[in-house]
C-alpha cells in the first residue's frame, strides 16, 4: 500500500516558526490501536491536574513531532557528525532528569547554522545552532540553554500558544512553513510580521516560566545557575543573537529577575567537559578552515591531531596524539586515537582504544576502522549488537547499511536504510526500503519479520492521516 501526504499535512501547520518552535510532548495513554504499533509509553506517575490533563500527549502530537521532524531533516542542516549529536543529546537527556516531568519524550540535534539560536518543537524535538554553541562561553552556558528549551516542553508552551491563538494562527503560520521550503524568506517576513503583534505578550509569558526552571535544573545536575543570566546579558548587545531575541523575547525585567535568582546561588560546579571542548573547536575548525588556539594545551594537541587526521597527515597525527594521551585520558582523545591509529593499519591498537569507552560514538568508529581494515565481518558485528540494544542514531543505521552492502547483504542494507528513514520521520520511504528488502531476502523468518513491520509501519500511517487537522 502506498501512502501520500495530503497537502495539508504536508504544509504541517501547526507549530510556531520554522527554527523557533515552543512545544509540548508530554507521555500519554495509547489507544489499543497505538499499542498494536509502538511501544507503550505510560503516563506520569504523579498526579495531573485538570489543565495538565488536557495539554498530555495525543497521538496528534506525535503525528506533529513526525511532520517536524522531516522538517528538521528536509529544512536544517544536522550536523553530520556522531560524536557531535551523541554529545549533545547525552547532555540534553541527563538535564531532562532534573526538569520537572522527566518522563516527556525528547530528542536533540545540533544543526549546522552560524546564526544563535536553539528551538523546541512538537513532540520535544529540540534543536541548537552551532552559532548557539560557539557563543557559549562555558558548558554551563549551553546547559542553560537546552534547560530552557526542555522547559518549554515541560510547561506545554506550543499547545498552550495554539489553544489561545487558535486555528486562524495556524493557517497563517502554515504560511511561514511553505516559505521556508521554498527558501522565500520575503513571503515568510509577511507571515511572521502577521502574528507576531499578537503573540508575543504570551511568549514573554512562556519565557519566564522557562526561566524558573532553568535555575533549578542547573543546580541539580552541578551545573552553574548564574550562566543563562549571563549568557541573555550577554547576547543582549550582541546582533548576531537577533533571531534568538526576537523569538525567545528578552525584557530588562526578565534578565534582572534572572540575574538575581541566580545571584543567591553559590557553590562548586561543574568545569566544562574535555567532550564539550572538543566539539566545540571542531565546530569552530569546520566552519572557519583553521584551528582555534586555545590556552588549554590538551586541547590544541587534541585539534592538531584532528587537522592532521583531517588532512590525511597519519604519522603527524599519531605524534600529537601521542602526546596528547601522555595527558589526557577523556574518551574523546581515546576515539581520536582510534581513528589515527586504524589510518596507520594498526586496527588492534585502535580498537583497544574504542574499547575503552562504551557508547555510540566508540562503537561507531570500531565499526568504521574494521571496514577500513577490510574486516567488514566484524564491523557488522559491533555495531549490530550496539544497535539492537540501544536504537542508535541516523548515522549509525546509515552505516551499518553501507557495511552491509559490502558483505552483500542486500535485505539488511534495505532494513537499516529504513531505520534510518524512520528516524528521519519519513514513514512512507522506511515502508518502501522494507518493501524492498522483504522482494530480496532469502530468509523465510526475516520475511515474516518484515511483514509485521511494514503493516504496523502502514497501520501508523493511516492513524495519522485519519486524524483531524
Amino acid at each position: 500500500m502506498k501512502h501520500t501526504a495530503s497537502p495539508k499535512t504536508a504544509l504541517f501547520p501547526h507549530f510556531w516558526m520554522k527554527k523557533v518552535l515552543f512545544s509540548i510532548c508530554p507521555k500519554s495513554h495509547w489507544t489499543g490501536a497505538v499499542l498494536s504499533i509502538w511501544a507503550l509509553m505510560a503516563l506520569p506517575v504523579f498526579a495531573l491536574n485538570v489543565a495538565e490533563l488536557a495539554l498530555s500527549e495525543s497521538l496528534q502530537e506525535q503525528k506533529r513531532g513526525n511532520e517536524f521532524l522531516q522538517i528538521i531533516w528536509n529544512v536544517s542542516s544536522v550536523v553530520a557528525d556522531v560524536e557531535t549529536q551523541v554529545y549533545l543529546k547525552k547532555l540534553g537527556n541527563e538535564l531532562s532528569i532534573y526538569s520537572e516531568n522527566p518522563s516527556k519524550h525528547l530528542d536533540f540535534f545540533m544543526l549546522n547554522d552560524v546564526s544563535i539560536n536553539a528551538f523546541a518543537g512538537p513532540y520535544g524535538y529540540i534543536g541548537v545552532h552551532t552559532g548557539l554553541l560557539l557563543s557559549s562561553d562555558s558548558e554551563s552556558e549551553l546547559a542553560g540553554v537546552l534547560s530552557h528549551e526542555i522547559s518549554h516542553v515541560t510547561q506545554n508552551h506550543l499547545t498552550r500558544f495554539s489553544q489561545k491563538t487558535g486555528k486562524q494562527t495556524y493557517i497563517m503560520l502554515a504560511g511561514v512553513l511553505a516559505a521556508a521550503l521554498a527558501n522565500n524568506s520575503t513571503i515568510a517576513a509577511f507571515s511572521v510580521a502577521t502574528i507576531a503583534q499578537q503573540s508575543i505578550n504570551f511568549t514573554r509569558e512562556h519565557e519566564w516560566e522557562a526561566d524558573r526552571m532553568v535555575t533549578k535544573m542547573l543546580l541539580k545536575s552541578g551545573f552553574d545557575p548564574k550562566s543563562m543570566a549571563h549568557f541573555f546579558k550577554k547576547l543582549k548587545n550582541n546582533l548576531g543573537a537577533n533571531e534568538f531575541l526576537r523569538t525567545h523575547p528578552l525584557s530588562i525585567n526578565r534578565l534582572s529577575d534572572s540575574m538575581q535568582r541566580s545571584a543567591r546561588e553559590h557553590g562548586d560546579y561543574r568545569a566544562d567537559s574535555f567532550e564539550y571542548l572538543t566539539i566545540k573547536a571542531k565546530v569552530y575548525y569546520h566552519q572557519h578552515k583553521r584551528i582555534k588556539l586555545a590556552t588549554n594545551k590538551a586541547l590544541n594537541l587534541y585539534m592538531r591531531a584532528y587537522d592532521s587526521l583531517e588532512k590525511q597527515k597519519y604519522q603527524q597525527a599519531k605524534n600529537h596524539i601521542d602526546q596528547l594521551l601522555k595527558l589526557n585520558h577523556d574518551d574523546s582523545s581515546y576515539i581520536l586515537a582510534g581513528r589515527i591509529y586504524s589510518k596507520l593499519a594498526q586496527i588492534d591498537r585502535a580498537q583497544a582504544y574504542f574499547s575503552k569507552i562504551n557508547n555510540e560514538s566508540s562503537i561507531y568508529y570500531a565499526a568504521k576502522a574494521y571496514a577500513d581494515n577490510h574486516k567488514i565481518t566484524k564491523g557488522i558485528g559491533i555495531l549490530k549488537r550496539y544497535l539492537k540494544l540501544n536504537g542508535g542514531t541516523y548515522d549509525s543505521h546509515k552505516l551499518l547499511s553501507s557495511l552491509y552492502v559490502n558483505a552483500g547483504k542486500l535485505d539488511y542494507v534495505h532494513i537499516h536504510n529504513a531505520k534510518a528513514l524512520v528516524l528521519q520521520g519519513k514513514l512512507n520511504e522506511g515502508v518502501v526500503r522494507y518493501q524492498r528488502a522483504k522482494s530480496v531476502t532469502q530468509s523465510q523468518d526475516l520475511f515474516d519479520v518484515l511483514t509485521v513491520r511494514i503493516k504496523r509501519l502502514e497501520q501508523l500511517i493511516d492513524l495519522y492521516q485519519n486524524l483531524p487537522d
